[in-house]
């Protein structure tokens, strides 16, 4: 694509689709007695995958849209690589509950993924400083973050996020400000692209409830049940807004609105302070469409496209030279095709597409200088 652009139809999809980002392979998770092991459950890794290497995310949802799965979560949940395949698990190690559900992001494109770990030198008090070029003198970043179990660390409190003013870096701290991050504990962290569909959201006595609920008002996710999102507490450094939520967060339809809320509901928890600050991430199912695809014309090219058994791939010079990798992906969001390159492509990069069934794939080429993505039509 790029030099001879073909046109696609697009389907109308329900409301604010459109505007919404795909980040990667998620799913709504759902628990049930067939995937719950004593205190995890594991993730469908046909839709999430089964690379240790990935960094997922998650956020607990109550009741999903058909109004199953209706429980609250007040304890710490983290992610664990079993050694096969990806699982949720309770932090303080009782059985999962059967009734929870997650939503769940294996973040793949539009951003930068890494797992972060807590030790002596990056941590102080009760936080851990980040050490990422995305994130270092930048403290309008939003990021989000979830637990992994990584180096076997078990971690009981809630968390968030915070900007260390003093060394110019976000931090991971702990809700419960007299107890230290564990060291060696990790945590997984997505950094979405700019101008991609994430914002901030603040708690005002207008959008706040029973002290525990704080109502979305954005047009991709008003009315449409069928949003997934993922959000984090930032602590932020405003008095008027800075404040401890000890407590998990969970999201929640209501009918006719997103809302976040503690679900440490019975008081144990902190309430939602009138200036709490959330990171909001807003994801689209699919890779579909044709809107981030554009964007990349000149800079990346297959041929010949359609193709049978190979692709070429052809990239502009500042690109190939800081190739990172090249992820060809179903429009479910499922890896097809991958290889490593790091800086090491030569010139020509060629894709041995015997084996792959026809239809209509996205290739990916993450780089030093940004990722390129365009499509590519197989045929048999």
């Amino acid at each position: 694509m790029k030099y001879l652009l073909t046109l696609f139809v697009l389907v109308v999809f329900g409301p604010g689709l459109l505007g919404q980002t795909y980040y990667g392979p998620n799913y709504v998770h759902l628990n049930h007695t067939s995937n719950c092991f004593g205190d995890y459950t594991i993730l469908d890794g046909s839709i999430v995958g089964t690379n240790a290497a990935d960094n997922l995310i998650f956020t607990h949802v109550y009741g999903t849209p058909d109004f199953t799965h209706q429980a609250y979560m007040p304890h710490s949940n983290g992610l664990w690589y079993t050694g096969a395949e990806w699982s949720i698990f309770n932090e303080i190690q009782l059985d999962m509950d059967t009734s929870l559900a997650f939503n769940v992001l294996n973040p793949q494109v539009s951003g930068t993924s890494f797992m972060h770990t807590v030790t002596v030198a990056n941590s102080i008090g009760n936080w851990s400083d980040i050490d990422d070029p995305l994130l270092n003198n930048n403290p309008s970043a939003v990021f989000f973050i979830s637990k992994s179990w990584a180096n076997g660390i078990y971690d009981t409190h809630h968390i968030g996020i915070w900007y260390d003013t003093g060394n110019s870096k976000w931090s991971v701290y702990n809700e419960l400000s007299s107890t230290p991050l564990e060291i060696n504990g990790t945590y997984n962290i997505f950094v979405p692209a700019a101008a991609t569909s994430f914002y901030k959201h603040v708690a005002t006595p207008s959008n706040t409830s029973s002290s525990y609920i704080t109502y979305l008002d954005n047009p991709l996710l008003n009315g449409n049940p069928d949003a997934k999102i993922f959000v984090v507490h930032d602590f932020t450094n405003t008095p008027a807004t800075e404040g401890y939520i000890n407590g998990e967060l969970g999201v929640w339809y209501d009918g006719s609105n997103w809302t976040i809320y503690d679900d440490d509901y019975t008081g144990y928890g902190d309430t939602l302070f009138n200036g709490a600050t959330f990171n909001v991430l807003i994801i689209r199912d699919n890779p579909v469409g044709i809107a981030n695809i554009t964007k990349d014309a000149g800079k990346i090219k297959v041929t010949p496209n359609p193709a049978k058994d190979k692709v070429t791939v052809l990239l502009n010079s500042s690109y190939l030279k800081s190739l990172k990798e090249i992820r060809l992906s179903s429009m479910d969001g499922q890896t097809v095709l991958y290889k490593d390159y790091n800086g090491d492509a030569g010139k020509q990069i060629v894709f041995d597409l015997s084996a792959v069934s026809q239809g209509l794939y996205i290739l990916t080429a993450v780089t030093g200088e940004g990722i390129l993505s365009t499509m590519v039509n197989v045929v048999k």
